[in-house]
């Protein structure tokens, strides 16, 4: 069997006595470059330290304010909200490539990153609401497609083995007035030329609920949040992924740290947020490497070889502090080193 590959979602607590606020302005601004690059290559090299096979470029800023900022600046455009694609810029891949030239110096080997894109529907719901203009919807698809383009022109240091949609609104809410015709177009516009490089192209969704429809655009990996939701994966016919040469990417780890908490305060009756010492206990006594495994184990007995990547559910932007979301990293890259060991014989 090919091995489980272990990828991450992007997003991290700020370090401690930074703001995702102050991360924000100084992206914008370029006025604390050393700063800035230094909080995002440590991260970086963290992930790589920790066991992520393939990293995603940390991302301590609004997913979709991001991208949507630079498409809504008049001077980016050629017109309103046609981007201009040497301005489909993403600045974490600056320093991605920086950390990735020092990586191939020490090791010898190209390291290989995850880059993900707030998605085409994902972007319009925040432009524009419920309303449906497919124009707008189109225009938008085409400029993920630039910066998925100059994504490709940044890596000079490192390989892009996964370009990401985020989409978490896709099958979630029922704001999407779009038919699927137009959200297969948008997606097909959005993915091509990733699959065209040679890179996997993923769309990372809350919900599996449109996947035959994800089954008839190019993108090839269908990421779910499985580890807080175990039904979704009912959800999915392997037969529809075999057909359409279509694998998944599940989440194996739990993310919902509100959620986590609760179970510790009320087994404990405490508050893990004011006791931080009870807050280890989310990934000492719940999100275990065992508990992590075994649901990569779940999910295999179902989806078998449709399985290409495993992941924690979704970033950890929430989480309290950087070092428990990294042991959260390790405990997932455990697992799934384990499960791997385990099936490399089979």
């Amino acid at each position: 069997m090919q091995e489980i590959i272990f990828i991450d979602e992007g997003s991290l607590p700020t370090p401690e006595g930074v703001t995702r606020e102050w991360v924000k302005a100084a992206a914008e601004n370029r006025d604390e470059d050393e700063k800035l690059f230094s909080i995002i290559g440590e991260a970086l090299q963290r992930k790589i330290d920790v066991g992520v096979h393939v990293p995603t470029y940390p991302q301590f800023r609004d997913m979709i304010g991001q991208f949507l900022d630079i498409i809504k600046d008049e001077k980016n455009c050629s017109e309103p909200y046609v981007l201009k694609e040497e301005n489909a810029k993403i600045l974490e891949l600056e320093i991605v490539d920086e950390v990735a030239k020092q990586y191939k110096k020490e090791t010898g080997k190209t390291l290989e990153v995850r880059v993900c894109i707030a998605g085409p529907t994902d972007l319009y719901l925040q432009a524009f609401g419920a309303t449906a203009f497919e124009d707008a919807y189109h225009i938008l698809a085409q400029d993920v497609e630039k910066f998925v383009k100059q994504a490709f022109k940044t890596a000079r240091n490192f390989k892009i083995k996964v370009i990401a949609l985020d989409e978490i609104s896709l099958g979630l809410t029922d704001m999407i007035q779009f038919s699927d015709a137009d959200i297969k177009s948008a997606l097909t516009v959005a993915s091509t030329y990733a699959r065209q490089e040679g890179a996997d192209m993923e769309i990372h969704v809350y919900s599996p609920l449109k996947y035959e429809l994800i089954c008839e655009t190019p993108i090839n990996i269908i990421g779910f949040e499985y580890a807080g939701n175990p039904s979704y994966l009912d959800l999915l016919d392997r037969k529809v992924l075999e057909d359409s040469d279509t694998y998944v990417g599940v989440g194996i780890a739990r993310t919902d740290i509100f959620s986590l908490v609760n179970i510790v305060n009320e087994k404990y009756g405490i508050n893990a947020w004011k006791e931080k010492v009870y807050m280890q206990k989310t990934i000492t006594e719940l999100e275990t490497p065992d508990v992590i495994k075994k649901r990569l184990d779940t999910a295999y007995s179902v989806l078998g070889d449709r399985i290409k990547y495993a992941n924690p559910d979704c970033g950890l932007a929430f989480w309290p502090d950087q070092d428990i979301a990294f042991r959260l990293f390790e405990n997932t890259a455990k697992a799934v080193n384990e499960f791997n060991e385990e099936k490399k014989d089979q």
